[in-house]
């Protein structure tokens, strides 16, 4: 695979959402609307046949993105949320996450799968809807649940960036702090709960043997509620439903200084390390067993 080329493209997938169509909240529905629109051209684009999940949030008509084959014997699902906050362009979140999804979608059609994966696109993860049953993902999760899908793992793409080589760039909460995880922003975060903690420690492998890109892991007990940083993403809802989930993170506000703010721009974003996330992705999909 040419790595300048994921790069390229995953450069143009940031530029078009962060750049050309910027904020992507409920409070700008036409912007919301066109990245829907743009996630639902550019899975058609690289072959596949996806279709709309739709729901009301904030009394607006918005939809899920969802592409390749939702098997009964099971699949693995990779997402992303394209919403933003307001006032934000949303390059690191999550415009990076959008474009690891769709690059990884893409490859995926070029190589041999150990097991059927869906790409999925979220909608409406920000606040104000975060946290309440109108999330995408928090109705992916549950109308998969009460279908009896069988997930044999979610992997949630929540802001895969910003990195850093300067020394104290990593910030920590409190109870990590002593438990010799990095200080230097340069990696990237795995975190499960302890249901996904198999999920996490062979995707970890996966990046290892994939990539040249650091990991770190963290499982986490009770659904992640004592640690509420570890929750705040999509992956959360599928932890509620039983299903394994693990989210991949630069750790967002906890190294990223532009985290929620008009400067989180493409500049600010490391278009290598990306690629190396993808092809690290890109070889666990091909070894990803139950």
């Amino acid at each position: 695979m040419d790595k300048e080329e994921i790069r390229s493209r995953l450069k143009n997938y940031v530029e078009h959402l962060s750049v050309t169509l910027g904020e992507r909240s409920v409070y700008r529905p036409q912007g919301l609307k066109d990245a829907e629109d743009y996630v639902y051209r550019c899975f058609e684009n690289i072959g596949y046949q996806p279709r709309r999940q739709k729901l009301v949030s904030m009394r607006q008509q918005v939809a899920n993105i969802i592409a390749g084959e939702q098997s009964p014997q099971g699949y693995y699902l990779l997402g992303a949320h394209y919403d933003t906050v307001t006032g934000s362009p949303g390059a690191d979140d999550n415009a990076s996450g959008v474009a690891v999804l769709l690059e990884a979608a893409r490859l995926a059609r070029q190589v041999n799968l150990a097991k059927p994966w869906v790409f999925v696109g979220f909608t409406t993860e920000e606040p104000p809807v975060f946290g309440t049953p109108y999330m995408g993902s928090n109705v992916y999760a549950r109308q998969a649940k009460k279908q009896g899908h069988k997930i044999l793992g979610m992997l949630c793409l929540e802001s895969v960036g910003y990195y850093s080589q300067e020394p104290g760039s990593q910030h920590l909460p409190l109870p990590l702090k002593y438990m010799g995880y990095p200080t230097t922003g340069n990696f990237i975060g795995l975190i499960s709960d302890r249901r996904s903690k198999p999920l996490m420690q062979s995707l970890a492998k996966s990046l290892e043997n994939g990539s040249r890109l650091p990991v770190a892991t963290l499982a986490v007990p009770l659904g992640g509620y004592l640690l509420p940083e570890v929750r705040l993403s999509d992956h959360a809802n599928f932890w509620d439903q039983g299903y394994p989930a693990v989210m991949l993170t630069d750790t967002a506000f906890m190294r990223n200084p532009h985290y929620h703010t008009g400067s989180d721009r493409l500049e600010t974003l490391d278009l290598d390390a990306m690629a190396e996330l993808t092809l690290g992705l890109v070889h666990f999909m091909q070894n990803a067993e139950k």
